[in-house]
């Protein structure tokens, strides 16, 4: 019996494996690598790694079953009621969106790629975080020191918050941690033409349209989201990106109008897709950064849901002009 369980294990792993080495990228009508399709990154793991784990840049497998199982146990937590009887905040503390996360899904897995559990999605440098130089300030940060107040004008305020963009420079830079919950910022749908590859992001219904074997347009200005050109490479689409505005600098990753990232989509099995780029700023980066971010194809009863902001149309006129009330008071 046991020298049959073997052979049967030994057959279905051979066959396995021959069906992965069989298997061919499909193409599009027009040749191309076909990547169409509504994707997402349903991973936990964080953009930058903990400080604590230096250059450890995998996980085991047991650790990475102990993450999953933390993510488990904290999601069963937040599904519970909250609390009608607890009290209120404290005056002056944050008041975060709980409410909200608590109908979210948590994102369980530990990101994979290569049969690797991930610490981080950056790969490059070493030790899994950004390479960032001391000192250095975005548009921001130069107001701020011009004198000008948080509170002044909508100028001042983020992209984000003024529902201008998502608040990141591309999709799928970076995303939200486990503790965050499943934000739409981590889903995607790609469409191939022939001279076009367009990338809707839910989050926001953010639109980015890559023109295929074109030039950058110099003098245009900066752009929402950056100038995107594209090509493909054997079965990997690259795009190179940029022109971004001064204003997409965020808290995770700051940026300058030398910003340029280099995207790679490669479709490496039938519901997975890689999905690498490398970012280069001298304002604010010593050295460029690399990061890789595995994606799985959305079930077949998901779909992409319109995003609608209303936070600039609502909330930001009431913050400036309780910020007017405020300078009023005697």
């Amino acid at each position: 019996m046991r020298i049959f369980l073997v052979i049967v294990l030994s057959i279905t792993i051979a066959t396995a494996f021959a069906a992965d080495q069989a298997w061919v990228v499909p193409r599009t009508e027009y040749g191309h690598p076909n990547l169409q399709g509504l994707w997402t990154n349903p991973s936990q793991t964080p953009f930058q790694r903990p400080v604590a784990l230096g250059n450890k840049s995998t996980y085991t497998a047991a650790e990475a079953a102990l993450l999953e199982e933390n993510a488990r146990t904290l999601d069963s937590a937040r599904k519970l009621p909250l609390d009608p009887d607890r009290s209120a905040p404290q005056i002056g503390a944050v008041i975060t969106t709980q409410a909200d996360q608590n109908f979210d899904i948590m994102p369980i897995a530990v990101a994979r790629v290569n049969e690797e559990f991930r610490t981080s999605l950056i790969v490059d440098p070493p030790n899994g975080r950004l390479p960032s130089l001391e000192g250095a300030k975005d548009i921001y940060a130069e107001w701020s020191d011009q004198g000008f107040g948080r509170y002044d004008g909508p100028e001042i305020r983020s992209g984000q918050e003024r529902c201008l963009n998502s608040g990141g420079q591309l999709p799928l830079l970076f995303t939200f941690n486990s503790i965050d919950g499943d934000n739409p910022l981590r889903h995607i749908q790609i469409v191939q033409t022939e001279g076009y590859v367009v990338i809707l992001s839910e989050y926001f219904s953010t639109v980015r349209i890559i023109r295929l074997d074109a030039e950058h347009i110099d003098n245009q200005g900066s752009k929402w989201l950056g100038d995107s050109v594209g090509w493909y490479e054997g079965d990997s689409l690259k795009v190179h990106t940029r022109g971004f505005r001064l204003q997409q600098s965020n808290s995770f990753l700051r940026s300058s109008a030398q910003m340029e990232i280099t995207e790679t989509f490669t479709r490496n099995a039938v519901d997975e897709l890689l999905f690498s780029y490398t970012l280069s700023d001298p304002k604010f980066y010593s050295r460029s950064v690399t990061a890789e971010v595995p994606l799985k194809r959305m079930e077949p009863d998901q779909k992409l849901y319109e995003y609608a902001c209303h936070e600039g149309n609502y909330s930001l006129p009431s913050i400036l002009r309780a910020a007017r009330i405020a300078e009023a008071k005697p």
